[in-house]
């Protein structure tokens, strides 16, 4: 029997871990948009043109996609706390040799090491949250996507007004500094609760015919293709409305307010669509489908306001999808949530490192517009995945009744 005196110690060291893990996230939410704020900065230092427009953003990507694939590998090996301040001593790194570089090559390395710091930094973050709290894991990582959601939401506040007095390569710095500091702060929590926390539950160790079965299952597919459709439908507001408010409307703080709003409305998304009384891929099929119609509104408009409203109204319609579809998988495929969780970040990954190369290209060969119409397209094209995807579960729920 656990002693009274061992339980309040095994208490405080769980509560001290989680709250260094939403410290960490919070930061890490706030540096995650730093791309956003800063692509016509680094568009117009390096003079890039065409799809080279989106070739920060896209390597950042790459690289956590890169960092999501080897994470596995490292199961077992290296500890989860271990790898999350790994991630972020890269990603401090990155940030000092954006800081310090000046050439085109400078800007690439960094990126991409940016985003594998950036996703293993995310991935523990989330797996040792689980770990700490296995019996009330959803409400404990509702916490940590509010705590994202609101450095997400400082981001284009704090990052707006250090733009207005130093340059670019000085916000690295100190954005570098500021993870720097939340690391260090980790890692005495870390040692502070190491000898109370509760070892974590055992993990099966992924096999080849394991993901292959599946990736290949014809609905978990099916929900991969919605979700990669999904992250181009919101990489209008995510990646690239701050240079489109600017060189559409000449109106770059709208761009960050509409960013902002979007944060807003996301996370309020995140934490209360899940307490609705409708079935969730009702609930993923109204989110894609009323980003489609915003989207196309906020465009056509001709309105900068209009488009800043339009990316809030995105924000609250479909800041849930990711988490709920991760439950619906989850439901479907019980007992592999590890291989769930690394699918649908590596495919949300992969996808955004193509698609702003993508618009890129697309606003250099047309126009602005017809680049923001893209993710409305994806919207659309999702909305209909999803709508299989519901037809099918009405199908078997009438076979099952039969």
């Amino acid at each position: 029997m656990e002693s009274p005196g061992k339980h309040s110690s095994s208490a405080r060291s769980v509560g001290l871990l989680t709250f260094g893990i939403i410290m960490v996230i919070g930061i890490y939410g706030l540096v995650n948009n730093f791309q956003a704020l800063v692509l016509n900065s680094v568009v117009d230092f390096y003079a890039l043109k065409g799809g080279t427009q989106g070739i920060m953003p896209s390597l950042i990507n790459i690289g956590a996609v890169a960092a999501f694939l080897t994470a596995p590998l490292l199961q077992g090996r290296i500890k989860k706390t271990s790898l999350l301040l790994i991630g972020a001593g890269i990603i401090v790194c990155s940030f000092s040799l954006l800081g310090a570089g000046r050439a085109l090559m400078t800007l690439a390395v960094s990126s991409l090491f940016m985003g594998v710091g950036f996703g293993w930094l995310d991935a523990n973050c989330n797996a040792v949250m689980v770990d700490l709290h296995h019996n009330d894991s959803a409400k404990y990582l509702g916490f940590l996507h509010g705590a994202f959601g609101v450095g997400a939401l400082i981001a284009p506040i704090l990052i707006t007004a250090l733009l207005s007095l130093i340059d670019w390569h000085s916000v690295s710095f100190l954005l570098g500094a500021i993870i720097a500091f939340a690391a260090i702060v980790f890692f005495v929590l870390l040692t502070s609760a190491k000898k109370g926390v509760p070892a974590p539950l055992p993990e099966p160790r992924l096999t080849f015919a394991g993901v292959k079965s599946f990736l290949f299952h014809r609905r978990n597919a099916l929900m991969l293709i919605a979700t990669m459709l999904y992250s181009i439908s919101q990489a209008g507001i995510l990646i690239w409305i701050v240079r489109y408010m600017t060189l559409q409307y000449n109106a770059e703080g709208l761009g960050s307010i509409a960013l902002s709003l979007y944060w807003v409305f996301g996370t309020i998304s995140r934490v209360f669509a899940p307490r609705l009384k409708i079935r969730p891929l009702v609930l993923l099929l109204f989110g894609v489908a009323l980003t489609f119609v915003f989207q196309l509104v906020g465009v056509l408009s001709g309105s900068a306001i209009v488009m800043c409203i339009a990316g809030a109204v995105i924000g609250l319609v479909s800041g849930h999808f990711v988490p709920m579809i991760l439950s619906v998988a989850s439901a479907e495929n019980p007992g592999n949530s590890s291989l769930i969780a690394s699918s649908f970040l590596i495919s949300i990954y992969a996808t955004n490192s193509i698609s702003p190369v993508i618009m890129g290209a697309l606003a250099s060969w047309t126009n602005l517009n017809v680049m923001m119409m893209l993710p409305a397209v994806c919207a659309a094209i999702s909305t209909i995945v999803v709508l299989v995807l519901l037809r099918e579960e009405r199908n078997a729920k009438t076979a099952a009744l039969a």
